[in-house]
């Protein structure tokens, strides 16, 4: 086993920030650092339900709003965020996580039945897509399969991506059916509609790319210039 990740390094994983996948994989394979990485995620959830979070999250929304001047390439969301100010760090009670200063950013993760998070699962069990949606109101989920075959998730039906409610983790419903083969999620978030055919074509691409390349489609990384953040996790379906 590697040595464990630090706290920074979960910490950007479980903000999506985890394009290579290194870190989801070393979460799956050690109990210690999977152990951590819940509780920051736990931790996370607390803190974006403190009212002084949501006040936050409201006045950056506001600031958002009167702020319509087109300048920034949200191809790159973290530094255009920083550059007009709304860096998304919010309050923290203290005695949290060892004072881990959590950021309003956005996160895909799957649930069991049961509600516990889930990396591995065999065909004909049942999960539920959780996205902590930070200050989006759009979400549109996508899959990877192993063959590089790319299909929407959420919301499964209409043209564009579906409305959640934003500082806050939203499970997605319906709950999905696991089949057989392992497949790489991709989540986009947009304060306005996302085109869910544009995003699926932009996947594609990326997919093809990586074939070229003699990647593995669920390795591919999710695209930066589809909406303004992203997520991505991936499910193993084991016999």
């Amino acid at each position: 086993m590697a040595e464990h990740l630090t706290r920074l390094e979960l910490d950007e994983w479980l903000s999506g920030l985890d394009a290579s996948g290194r870190a989801e994989r070393h979460v799956a394979a050690c109990p210690a650092c999977g152990a951590i990485a819940e509780r920051m995620r736990q931790a996370r959830v607390s803190s974006l339900g403190e009212p002084r979070a949501k006040a936050v999250l409201a006045r950056l929304e506001e600031k958002r709003a009167r702020s319509a001047k087109p300048r920034w390439s949200w191809g790159v969301p973290l530094v255009a965020a920083l550059a007009v100010g709304l860096a998304l760090v919010v309050y923290v009670p203290r005695g949290t996580e060892d004072g881990v200063r959590l950021k309003g950013t956005v996160a895909l993760r799957l649930l069991s039945e049961q509600g516990a998070p889930v990396l591995d699962a065999k065909p004909g069990e049942h999960v539920t897509l959780a996205v902590g949606t930070g200050p989006y109101r759009n979400v549109l989920v996508l899959a990877v399969d192993e063959a590089g075959a790319v299909d929407r998730l959420w919301p499964q039906e209409g043209a564009t991506s579906g409305t959640v409610e934003p500082g806050a983790e939203v499970k997605l419903s319906p709950p999905l059916e696991v089949t057989p083969g392992s497949v790489a999620l991709h989540a986009f978030f947009s304060d306005a509609p996302l085109d869910a055919e544009q995003a699926r074509e932009a996947l594609t691409a990326r997919v093809a790319e990586a074939r070229e390349k003699g990647q593995g489609a669920l390795d591919v990384a999710t695209p930066g210039d589809i909406g303004k953040a992203q997520a991505r996790t991936l499910l193993r379906v084991v016999p």
